[in-house]
């Protein structure tokens, strides 16, 4: 393995602290993240019949979203 020079991997930010626009979405996102996953496992319960396909729909859709704005929204706004 190369010998690398370490200093450069522990510059300090040129950006700055974290903005609470960017703390609040991460925090969001992760709620929404984990919400949407355990909201599809509350999808495979047989005895809700058909709105067992709504609950694993949202929770779909809940997750994508939550992935959605650290990835997409947040870039896309510059934060």
């Amino acid at each position: 393995m190369a010998k690398q020079e370490s200093a450069a991997l522990f510059e300090e930010s040129s950006q700055g602290a974290v903005s609470v626009v960017t703390a609040i979405g991460f925090l969001f996102s992760l709620v929404l993240v984990v919400g949407g996953m355990i909201g599809m496992s509350y999808g495979f319960q047989p005895s809700l019949g058909t709105a067992e396909l709504w609950i694993f729909a949202g929770g779909l859709v809940a997750t994508f979203i939550g992935f959605l704005i650290p990835f997409a929204v947040l870039p896309a706004i510059g934060k």
